[in-house]
């Protein structure tokens, strides 16, 4: 893009530069960068929006180190250690079984990347793994629920009403993200046909090229030589 721009300030500045296509006329060039420059500032905005909703909505999920203790991987586990605490009760044993394996099907498993295939290829199971996280937790929520009375555990973020208070927030996090993940995409989306629609910067760059090697001296021309630096960079 800045590469582009720069060489627009060429095309600007030549008295003699006056095509027909009206792409790449002296007066469609300076609002089409702003439009591009305003793409460009969208996509970065919605990036880091994706950013600040995950920094929110992760933590309350998965362990990362010691620094989220009240998250639900680690409240599950709790669970689990507290269900195993009373192995001589069935109904217990039983509710430890399946709470375990709960537990072993949370975190994500990432397939090998198949050589060769380009960065992208696929997508990663980490955002099918957080959705169903609010799966996992209303699971452990109606396996404890069976028990009655009896489970009530000394830590207050095992309870039936805590967990269910983290669930609800976990769901309301994944939409947000969901959402932030929407906008981004979109902003994306656009601000790639920017660049490559028919209409696009490849086209026009294109176009501004061809119309300078009709110059004298053609692709010799020093107004073609210099717009074509302008647009390597160098």
């Amino acid at each position: 893009m800045n590469r582009f721009k720069n060489g627009n300030a060429l095309v600007q500045s030549w008295p003699d530069f006056s095509p027909g296509n009206p792409l790449i006329v002296k007066a469609a060039l300076p609002p089409f960068i702003t439009g591009i420059e305003g793409a460009n500032t969208d996509v970065t905005a919605t990036e880091e929006a994706v950013g600040v909703t995950r920094a929110v909505r992760n933590p309350l999920v998965f362990e990362i180190k010691d620094t989220n203790p009240t998250c639900e991987e680690t409240r599950i586990r709790g669970i689990v250690n507290y269900l195993r605490s009373d192995p001589d009760n069935a109904a217990f044993a039983t509710a430890a079984k399946k709470v375990s394996t709960i537990l072993k099907k949370m975190r994500p498993h990432y397939p090998k990347k198949v050589e060769g295939a380009p960065r992208g290829d696929g997508k990663s199971p980490a955002e099918k793994s957080f959705a169903s996280a609010v799966g996992h937790g209303r699971a452990v929520i109606t396996i404890v629920s069976g028990l009655g009375a009896a489970y009530s555990p000394a830590d207050s973020n095992l309870s039936k009403a805590s967990m269910t208070t983290l669930v609800d927030l976990i769901e309301t996090e994944n939409q947000n993200v969901q959402e932030a993940l929407d906008n981004y995409g979109t902003a994306n989306r656009l601000r790639n046909r920017l660049f490559k629609q028919k209409d696009g910067l490849e086209k026009r760059r294109s176009a501004i090229l061809k119309y300078l090697s009709s110059f004298p001296g053609l692709t010799r021309s020093s107004h073609y030589i210099e717009f074509n630096q302008a647009i390597k960079g160098t």
